[in-house]
């Protein structure tokens, strides 16, 4: 059925079964078929569809209302409505493309035009006979007048019109000119402001003998355009006439460039209606296709409307020049009437601006000023759009040259590419940002930096697809890359050579990778790079000093940090805010206006690591990295216990931090003071969020050998607090060589402490005793040190250990306790700790009320503070309170808790989610999932957790089995 059906669009919507008259399709019917023709073999979202048939006037349900609608479509096709299929998240027309007659029109003009090119003119013309043989009348003639209809409506005329033209010029250049004078007169009167059909008129005519009425068509053509246009003929029209004139026009004319229409609409996102191209165009052809920038090129146009001078701004590679010109071939008759592209990158810099815009203008002018004065007067009175490609290097003169014309040619409008703004009156400034990457578990094939690197690998390895093999590489070369367009369209390049998966390897080494462009594109953009050095070249040398000392950050950074860690060797700190924002208006540096930080691209950053290693200033500016986020670390990392805002700031600048410690942890064998003021200052950062972190960094710093010995008990004992929650025997043996070392070198106040973290670890197993002697004794050499701060642990640790003897009462009555020390101290995370115990203390004593209203506070408080190991706790908790309460819907919670812990790597806290599952399975009679579950909660557990919470999974576990 399927290879037989065709769906007419070119004409009345129709569709044609062999042997079968054409289905009598209702009115209300035939929008939406079209709207399923066009897209063909692919899935047209709900919302496309709904937006097609009623645009803004939704109706109430429009869902079902589409239902209805599709439901009678599917009657109405009659046989042929088996191949209307839902498919999520939409419908479906299931056929191919050719399976319209739009495509079968659009593939025979494509065999025709290649049968030109070849020089077969008689195929060719053949060709195009046939091609026009698909149309009946006005394309979509009864598919309404939404916008979306009207849009491919007058795409398919420009098609069409542009194949009549082919075929007639092809008429003309075998010598059938007599042939083609009544179309092309008929044309002419049709479109009396198509230059083509009218180039093409004057030829017919002039090779039928009839000079003078050649000349009248261009004289004619010539008013109409200047009364209606305000423009001149384009000059290979005005060259023609002259031509006619002297009678010395070629046995064969040449043809005229004529521009690709733009491919059919995508099912999803219908691009903006593609215009015919203005009068006196002088725009390239689009060799490629543009993908993910239809916000973006709706944005330009829309700017067009509004403001006179609309600059695109962004880094090398981004796209600039693409996105200008694509908008520029959409301009309609409220932008301009023409468009006239100038390059500019070909300029030395300082070269004289105007001179060049003349000269590619067709201008000639000679003194001072002239050629600015020239190109004024050449375009007042003109309704034009100017594009000014690659400002950047002639930013000064360009923006002299725009601010002149402006003023002078009221009806001008300037699209301008530049790395930076041209800072004139009244121009909006539009930054092209690179294009988005998958982000979380997004459909890789639905983000645009995805599709972009598909569409040029697929130029170069046809076949290539998208699948559970290459996806994962894909998204991550995207997303190293940032997004940017070239670097994208780069190494999709390689995939004729290598799989995704070594090239997303090699892109440590990205510069060598990307290397090879186009052979015709310029040089700038061959290789990634070429790109940067054409930017990083153009910068004066205080801001390449800037830009490559800003590369030794990690993540971002704020205005003080850069001129802490840069401001040195000729470099005043004092300087660094102007050279910054200098680097910011030079698309180098992305600013967030929200937070007040600043970051790199990862490829201006690996580029900028060069430049600093050229330079011979790594060390230096990594010595003052380390030396800057070691203070911010000592001045809010002991703040973190109990304030939300230096546990927020530490957070902001975690990659620094980590990128320092590592630093630090470089030079401990020579400078383990350094390491130790570091990890000091981080432990409580650390212990309220990645401990692994922590322990990696304490353990490299034993590993060491250069730590002394006080600087080994700390890490030790360090070691040690960061596991109490989940200890393993190395945890264990190290909190105890900590407490030996603390005593052996007579530090008895250390050595409370240690003992305190000793006791801190026997909350699930070992001498309950013993560990209660340890906190008394702590206790009482502490006294109130740190503000009653140890008071408020040792309490906590005895209701530790009451809970885990079973002692609720006891227990709930502790944390009460302990919550109104932690307060006194100020430390709002253990605190938080306290109440999220209570809860639990209270639900095992039977008091679920209490303990349901306790855990909701406890985690509102650990939402507060942003304490991931917090949250996940008493988010857990809550969920098996509420599974005690008989609430079974607690799926959400649990799933919340289980991926917080697995972000913050806590282990408890995923096997409390497992037996949460394993309990709801229960309660569904779902054994296998209970057993499954149970088995991951004692693997992750252990024997690390309270005695009574493992007797009740064990029994969990034996009930699944």
């Amino acid at each position: 059925m399927a290879d037989d059906v065709v769906f007419r669009l070119l004409g009345p919507v129709e569709v044609h079964v062999p042997g079968r008259p054409a289905a009598a399709l209702p009115p209300s019917l035939r929008p939406l078929l079209a709207r399923l023709v066009l897209a063909a073999g692919r899935v047209v979202p709900v919302d496309t569809l709904t937006d097609a048939l009623w645009g803004e006037q939704l109706p109430a349900d429009a869902t079902n209302a589409l239902q209805t609608r599709i439901s009678k479509l599917r009657r109405a096709l009659g046989p042929a409505g088996e191949l209307l299929v839902t498919r999520a998240p939409g419908y479906q027309l299931a056929v191919a493309p050719e399976a319209a007659d739009v495509q079968r029109f659009e593939q025979a003009v494509g065999r025709a035009r290649a049968a030109r090119d070849a020089g077969a003119a008689a195929d060719a013309i053949r060709g195009y006979d046939e091609a026009l043989r698909w149309w009946r009348g006005p394309a979509l003639a009864d598919a309404g007048d939404a916008e979306w209809a009207e849009r491919e409506r007058h795409r398919l005329e420009q098609l069409r019109l542009g194949a009549v033209e082919d075929r007639l010029e092809l008429l003309l250049e075998t010598g059938r000119h007599a042939d083609a004078v009544a179309d092309l007169e008929r044309l002419v009167a049709e479109h009396p402001l198509r230059e083509r059909l009218s180039r093409l008129l004057m030829l017919a005519l002039y090779g039928s003998g009839r000079q003078a009425e050649a000349l009248t068509v261009h004289r004619a053509l010539r008013e109409r355009l200047a009364d209606e246009l305000g423009i001149d003929p384009a000059p290979d029209v005005q060259a023609l006439a002259e031509a006619i004139l002297r009678q010395q026009v070629p046995a064969a004319a040449a043809p005229a460039p004529v521009e690709a229409p733009a491919p059919s609409p995508a099912a999803a996102t219908p691009p903006p209606a593609v215009m015919p191209a203005p009068a006196g165009t002088s725009l390239p052809a689009r060799l490629t296709s543009l993908v993910g920038r239809q916000d973006d090129l709706a944005t330009v146009l829309d700017q067009l409307r509004a403001a006179r001078v609309v600059t695109l701004t962004g880094p090398g590679g981004v796209g600039k020049t693409t996105l200008a010109l694509e908008a520029a071939r959409r301009v309609d008759a409220r932008i301009a009437g023409t468009v006239r592209f100038v390059r500019l990158a070909a300029l030395a810099v300082g070269a004289d601006v105007a001179e060049e815009v003349a000269v590619q203008l067709g201008l000639t002018a000679a003194g001072p000023g002239a050629a600015g004065d020239a190109a004024a007067a050449h375009l007042a009175g003109t309704r034009t759009l100017l594009l000014l490609d690659n400002c950047e290097h002639v930013v000064d003169g360009a923006a002299t040259l725009v601010e002149h014309l402006v003023r002078s040619c009221p009806d001008l409008r300037v699209l301008a590419t530049s790395r930076e703004a041209l800072a004139v009156t009244g121009e909006v400034q539009l930054a092209v940002a690179p294009l988005a990457v998958p982000i979380g578990a997004a459909d890789p094939a639905a983000t645009p930096a995805v599709q972009l690197f598909l569409d040029r690998a697929r130029a170069v390895r046809p076949g290539f697809e998208l699948d559970a093999g290459t996806a994962p590489a894909v998204v991550t070369i995207c997303r190293q890359l940032d997004g940017m367009p070239l670097a994208i369209e780069l190494a999709a390049a390689r995939v004729k050579a290598l799989p995704p998966a070594e090239i997303a390897a090699r892109l440590h080494d990205r510069f060598t990778l990307l290397s090879g462009g186009p052979r015709t594109a310029e040089a700038r953009h061959r290789t990634l790079r070429a790109a940067l050095d054409w930017s990083h070249d153009l910068l004066p040398e205080p801001e390449r000093v800037l830009l490559r000392r800003l590369a030794v950050f990690r993540g971002g950074w704020d205005l003080a940090a850069a001129e802490d860690v840069c401001g040195f060797a000729g470099l005043a700190p004092g300087d660094v805010l102007d050279l910054l924002f200098r680097l910011v208006d030079r698309s180098l540096v992305v600013p967030d206006p929200h937070t007040g930080r600043f970051r790199l691209l990862a490829t201006i950053q690996e580029y900028a690591v060069e430049r600093l290693a050229e330079a011979v200033e790594t060390d230096a500016c990594r010595d003052r990295h380390l030396e800057h986020y070691t203070r911010l670390a000592e001045e809010h990392g002991s703040r973190v216990r109990g304030d939300g805002t230096a546990w927020a700031r530490l957070l902001e600048d975690a990659d620094n931090l980590r990128d320092a410690v590592d630093r630090a942890l470089h030079r401990a064998p020579r400078d383990p003071a350094s390491a130790q003021r570091l990890t000091a200052a981080l432990i409580w950062y650390w212990n309220y969020g990645l401990r692994h972190e922590g322990d990696r960094a304490l353990t490299a710093l034993l590993d060491s050998g250069g730590a002394d010995a006080h600087t080994r008990a700390q890490a030790l004992r360090s070691i040690g607090l960061l596991n109490v929650y989940y200890p393993t025997p190395r945890s264990r043996a190290a909190a105890r060589d900590g407490l030996a070392l603390f005593e052996a070198l007579g530090d008895t106040s250390n050595a409370a402490m240690s003992r305190l973290v000793v006791a801190w670890e026997g909350q699930y197993g070992g001498d309950a005793e013993e560990c209660r002697g340890l906190v008394r004794r702590g206790r009482s050499e502490l006294g109130d040190a740190d503000n009653g701060w140890w008071l408020a642990v040792a309490e906590y640790l005895e209701a530790l250990l009451d809970l885990r003897t079973g002692a609720f009462d006891d227990s709930a009555r502790r944390w009460r306790h302990a919550e109104t020390l932690f307060d006194l101290a100020g430390d709002a995370m253990l605190g938080g700790a306290a109440v999220a115990h209570l809860g639990v203390a209270l639900r095992e004593a039977g008091q679920l009320t209490d303990a349901l209203d306790v855990l909701h506070r406890a985690a509102a408080a650990a939402r507060r503070s942003n304490s991931p190991h917090g949250l996940a706790f008493s988010l857990v908790q809550l969920a098996h309170a509420r599974l005690d309460a008989g609430d079974g819907d607690v799926a959400a919670l649990l799933d919340e808790a289980d991926a917080i812990a697995r972000h913050a790597r806590n282990p408890r806290c995923q096997a409390w989610a497992a037996w949460g599952r394993a309990r709801i399975a229960l309660a569904h009679a779902d054994a296998g999932t209970a057993g499954r579950e149970c088995h991951r909660a004692v693997t992750l557990l252990e024997d690390r957790e309270f005695p009574w919470a493992l007797t009740r999974l064990r029994a969990c576990a034996a009930a699944a089995d």
